[in-house]
């Protein structure tokens, strides 16, 4: 089967300098119809009797608009309902999508384009500001560097939540979200919560919030004070070369040599940005992992799957929420997204946990818990107080994380209407064995054998070896 992988790119509508003119108003689409209902508007990029590779397009107004390129196997689509643009439309769109961001200035420019409004927080009046997305709202005291580049991420991260499981409950409620900068206020908030953890993050499910913290007000102010510095030189070089495009005008020669110098004075400053990137993501990787992790919680219960009755299952109001397996498992494969040139990638294997899943495979750790006990797992399995549930609980993670690795990048069942009907079967008192084996088409112990023989070839990137 095609190894399926996501490709996120946010971009802006503004720029920090020369920004392009953009046409307003409907953008024609190409429209991909999935068998599960979904709908995906955007650009074809690539058929084959395999399947799809797609440009989804996302224009939210008011907020940056938002691509992301990825692929539908054949099975997956519904193709009578497909919609192709005509030639000229093609170009029409291909043209303005170019037009969104002319230079790759990666994250930088898109973090430009966030519109904050100051709000009070903690009793300060206009002491944070704030941030609406579709699916959530985020409210910062954080420094700007920190709070603009939390934005952006944090939209990138929905659209590849919707992708994987796109909403069924567009009207739900967004998911509050609040970002501390300093670890004083991070308590303060826990405490106004009547919430008492150690973890960077926590998702206050009864209220629909995530509450998460950070001490990084020194490196934000750094990083602000070096992006205004670089907005500055940015400007500079643009004057320059219109100065030098007006004074060498019919002198190709020598325009070029002037103007190669001006590129290297660019080329400078965002070596200097992608520096201000890596010291930013190492020191903030652990707080969006966590970020990352319960906003999937909070996405899959308000938008896609929310916890239902039995009763109301059977009555067919909805299918009930995700297994706590597929659920911790899913949480885990958001948390580490691959950044590169400002672009958020997943569909690859976190490193170390494959390596820990391979070596446990091998003889040489403690084993993946058995798939059929993984199945009947409950909360108490991904919950640790003492240090041998903390080893039980870590194979739990672990196991969920492969599982859900496996369901949904190779066998590709999230979003199908057998996956509905396993999730329906489980909240209504199914064995999960039972329905799991129907929604795989095996039982379960040739579904582990393939997945462990899947794992076994899985490379960090995603692919499989032969």
């Amino acid at each position: 089967m095609p190894r399926f992988s996501l490709l996120i790119l946010l971009t802006a509508t503004a720029a920090v300098a020369q920004p392009p003119v953009v046409p307003t108003g409907r953008w024609p689409m190409d429209e991909i119809v999935l068998k599960s209902g979904a709908r995906f508007e955007g650009l074809i990029l690539d058929e084959t009797p395999a399947g799809v590779t797609f440009r989804w397009v996302r224009r939210p107004p008011g907020r940056p608009t938002v691509t992301l390129t990825t692929s539908f196997t054949a099975a997956e689509l519904k193709e009578k309902d497909t919609k192709r643009l005509s030639d000229a439309d093609r170009k029409l769109l291909r043209e303005r999508l170019a037009e969104l961001d002319t230079q790759g200035e990666g994250e930088r420019r898109r973090m430009e384009a966030i519109e904050l409004k100051p709000v009070a927080w903690l009793g300060r009046a206009d002491a944070a500001r704030r941030y609406e997305g579709e699916q959530f709202t985020l409210v910062s005291a954080a420094p700007d560097e920190v709070t603009r580049r939390a934005a952006v991420r944090l939209e990138q991260i929905f659209t590849a939540y919707a992708r994987v499981l796109p909403p069924r409950h567009p009207a739900a409620r967004p998911t509050a979200i609040e970002l501390a900068g300093s670890k004083e206020d991070y308590l303060a908030l826990l405490k106004q919560a009547s919430v008492q953890v150690l973890n960077a993050a926590v998702y206050i499910v009864a209220d629909q919030r995530i509450v998460c913290g950070s001490d990084l007000t020194r490196l934000g102010d750094e990083l602000h004070r070096a992006a205004v510095h670089h907005r500055q030189q940015l400007a500079t070089a643009d004057k320059t070369e219109q100065n030098l495009r007006e004074l060498y005008k019919g002198q190709k020669a020598e325009l070029e040599r002037y103007l190669a110098a001006v590129k290297k004075e660019r080329d400078k400053v965002w070596a200097a940005e992608r520096a201000n990137d890596a010291a930013f993501d190492k020191a903030t990787r652990k707080l969006f992992a966590i970020l990352y992790h319960e906003a999937f919680h909070a996405y899959v219960t308000d938008f896609v799957h929310p916890p239902m009755k039995a009763d109301e299952v059977r009555a067919g109001k909805g299918t009930g929420e995700l297994p706590r397996w597929l659920n911790e498992g899913l949480a885990q494969l958001f948390e580490d997204p691959v950044i590169e040139a400002g672009e958020l990638r997943i569909g690859h294997a976190d490193p170390d946990r494959l390596k820990r899943v391979q070596d446990t495979l091998a003889g040489k750790g403690n084993g993946l818990i058995p798939l059929a006990d993984l199945l009947r797992a409950g909360k108490e399995a991904f919950v640790t107080d003492q240090a041998g549930e903390r080893l039980a609980s870590d194979r739990s993670y672990l196991t969920a994380w492969a599982a859900a690795h496996y369901v949904t990048f190779e066998r590709r069942v999230l979003g199908t209407k057998g996956f509905d009907d396993f999730l329906a079967a489980v909240n209504t008192g199914t064995d999960p064995a039972k329905a799991f084996a129907a929604l795989v088409g095996q039982d379960v112990p040739a579904f582990e054998k393939d997945w462990h023989e899947y794992l076994k070839r899985l490379q960090p990137d995603g692919s499989v070896r032969k």
